[in-house]
């Protein structure tokens, strides 16, 4: 009877045993299939706008530099000397895939108001290869041009620019971005940054691209190419940069060269770049730092 006592028990525990573990390969397998996180590990990849959210409650800030080119050398420090583009932006995650930001440029003094939506998320188990998102921004340019012969009213000083991010994680070490891009002003001007000679509101568009290669836990190496189509004189712009990504706690420091003293989207497809052959590049860096706002 003690025999028959001890392999009842004994079944009883082996079906037990074997539902849980059942029960947590089952779950395994269902933790599997989640989103992917750190396709790039900012908002922003050198200039382009990437396809990586804000949490909810998280407020995001970065601090963009792009200085004068290298041609002259010691002369004007490589640049350093002429002063640089200041961008300053804050961004806000109302959720886990909408968020507003604000932001200024010091280049013709533009005030952004804009917002970022995720609307496909790459998952690592099925579903969604790339991650796929939306950027709307809309800005204004505040300098004084009381120097020019023609005054500038409000409607004549706005833009739009709209980003559709799309990203791919291959594996931990590499990321690929596909940024496609137009931009629209109300009104340029030969003597503005926005060089277009036949004074009319223009309209640019172009395809940007940007890769991650990981070196190790903490640095990457960035690239970004932007050909940008000016649809009134028919030419075409094009940005060139390289970088380095460098992730200290909860910061990340982005050095690069870039073709480009643009810093904002709009301007990003629309302000002259410079040849490299003619060391018409200059030296830039962006900090960039997230707070949890709200659990």
């Amino acid at each position: 009877m003690k025999k028959i006592s001890v392999i009842a028990i004994s079944l009883i525990l082996t079906a037990c045993l074997a539902h849980d573990v059942q029960a947590q390969l089952e779950r395994e397998r269902v933790v599997h299939n989640r989103p992917v996180e750190l396709t790039f590990p900012t908002s922003r990849h050198i200039n382009l706008n990437t396809t990586e959210p804000l949490s909810a409650g998280e407020l995001y800030y970065s601090i963009m530099h792009a200085f004068g080119t290298v041609e002259n050398g010691i002369t004007d420090f490589w640049g350093l000397d002429q002063g640089a583009n200041i961008r300053f932006s804050l961004e806000y995650g109302f959720t886990d895939r909408f968020s507003v930001f604000t932001a200024r440029s010091s280049m013709d003094k533009v005030y952004d108001l804009g917002f970022r939506y995720l609307y496909l998320q790459q998952m690592t188990g099925g579903g969604s290869p790339v991650s796929a998102g939306v950027v709307l921004t809309a800005g204004l340019m505040t300098d004084d041009y009381s120097f020019l012969d023609q005054s500038y009213s409000f409607s004549e000083r706005n833009q739009l620019s709209i980003s559709l991010p799309v990203s791919r994680k291959f594996n931990d070490k590499f990321s690929l971005l596909v940024v496609p891009m137009a931009a629209a002003f109300s009104r340029t001007n030969p003597f503005l940054r926005i060089e277009d000679p036949l004074d009319t509101d223009e309209v640019f568009a172009g395809i940007g691209l940007g890769s991650r290669y990981k070196l190790n836990n903490r640095t990457s190496v960035t690239i970004q190419y932007v050909p940008s189509y000016r649809f009134e004189n028919e030419t075409t712009n094009q940005n060139i940069a390289l970088g380095l990504d460098f992730e200290t706690g909860g910061h990340v420091f982005q050095i690069f060269f870039t073709t480009s003293r643009a810093l904002n989207d709009a301007y990003l497809l629309a302000a002259s770049n410079g040849r490299i052959d003619d060391y018409a590049f200059r030296f830039g860096f962006n900090i960039n730092r997230s707070f949890v706002i709200r659990e």
